[in-house]
């Protein structure tokens, strides 16, 4: 009996028939560092950062610790922030966070198209064998790995479910390959039922596109005249106004114009009622809704020559917050991204019904900050999350700018 070196993955061939392969790259080592087994930063054989379809087939394994499980109370729907939320209180139940060396038991874990297996550390046991199917939530958290799986009691027509929690570097590939094995085995499913895809998911996919709300905060404040506010700004002739302002942007119900900097000393500083994220609905008893970015600019340049000029504007923030509903990664949200910034939208996609907006800079993601984070970390996070996925934006002018990669053009 041997074990391999924790960083190595192991391979385990025809995991879905119940047998054992190893295939590694490591090399043995004594049954006297089973004691030293610990989980470092997972390495993946070939040395990339993500698993190819017929590794999944075969299964991937790591080498972590298992550290306990308890019941959650089982929810209907899968909701990525319940399911966080009952995450943390199996790690708080498990794990005592006062403890210095918390108690722990080195283990396989297996993933496959078929299912999650864990085995004991010396590969002499199995002490978990759940079916893809019936694993309802695998969540990271830090250093932690979450396994919800459901248990159906057929006599009663009910279920449970129980959460096990584990300690690991990688979590978060764990949990990346465990998502792709059911992208997988539903593909397979589809294929195997020879319907073909479209047409299998346009009835649910329609439904799903009736769940999103609306964040319809905007059009509430625009037309109603007790969130508007009259500024005006006092100025010499010919002086500028010390605003830089760009489009609402595609996907804004009503187009309007929003203030993406105010120049300090300038007249409209001056007012102290202005501010970034502020929308301009009228300069001088003109509205400006609907009119595109280059009119605007053409009718504010128009007045320069004004010694005063009369906005109507809802205060606001730059900050958009949208709320998607994804019941299931089959579903596509609808849009695209690259390095953080949302450069095209599906007309009535999910992304589309719930008011996401091309031109913005996805900032944060499920209270998560991707201020800093690079391309790859945001869309690997929009391609795994379910649920009810909280998205915050800005302008992606107004995050260059607080950014310092653009400089401000003031009126």
């Amino acid at each position: 009996m041997f074990l391999l070196k924790p960083s190595n993955v192991i391979l385990y061939q025809s995991v879905s028939d119940g047998t054992i392969a190893l295939k590694s790259t490591g090399l043995p080592c004594d049954d006297d560092d089973y004691n030293d087994f610990d989980d470092l930063e997972y390495e993946q054989l070939g040395g990339t950062n993500s698993f190819t379809d017929n590794e999944i087939y075969n299964g991937v394994s790591f080498k972590i610790r298992y550290l306990g499980s308890t019941p959650v109370i089982p929810v209907k729907h899968q909701v990525t922030d319940i399911r966080a939320h009952q995450a943390q209180e199996a790690i708080n139940t498990v794990c005592d966070d006062g403890a210095k060396h918390r108690p722990s038991n080195p283990v396989i874990f297996t993933v496959s198209v078929a299912k999650i297996l864990v085995y004991d550390g010396k590969m002499q046991q199995i002490l978990m064998d759940h079916p893809i199917k019936l694993v309802s939530y695998v969540g990271d958290v830090g250093k932690f790995l979450v396994v919800m799986v459901t248990h159906q009691n057929k006599l009663k027509k009910n279920f449970r479910v129980t959460c096990h929690v584990f300690e690991t570097h990688s979590s978060k590939q764990i949990r990346l390959a465990v998502n792709k094995a059911f992208t997988i085995s539903y593909n397979n499913v589809v294929q195997n039922s020879g319907q073909n895809e479209e047409s299998l998911l346009q009835c649910a996919y329609s439904e799903v596109l009736g769940s999103q709300k609306r964040a319809d905060e905007d059009i509430h404040d625009l037309v109603d005249p007790s969130k508007h506010i009259t500024v005006n700004i006092i100025k010499r002739p010919q002086e500028a106004l010390g605003l830089s302002l760009i489009p609402s942007g595609p996907g804004s119900i009503i187009p309007t114009i929003i203030i993406s900097s105010v120049k300090s000393g300038s007249p409209a500083y001056n007012t102290e009622k202005l501010n970034v994220g502020d929308q301009i609905l009228e300069i001088n008893k003109r509205s400006i809704c609907g009119l595109t970015f280059e009119e605007t600019m053409n009718h504010v340049r128009s007045l320069l020559p004004a010694t005063k000029l009369e906005l109507k504007v809802v205060p606001g923030s730059p900050v958009l917050v949208v709320e998607l509903i994804r019941p299931d990664l089959k579903y596509p949200l609808g849009f695209s991204v690259k390095d953080g910034h949302i450069t095209t939208l599906i007309r009535g996609s999910i992304g589309e019904r719930a008011g996401v907006r091309i031109g913005h800079r996805i900032i944060d993601i499920n209270g998560e900050s991707t201020v800093t984070a690079d391309h790859d970390t945001i869309a690997g996070i929009l391609l795994s999350e379910t649920g009810r996925i909280i998205l915050k934006t800005m302008p992606s002018q107004i995050f260059n700018l607080m950014c310092g990669v653009e400089l401000p053009v003031y009126l």
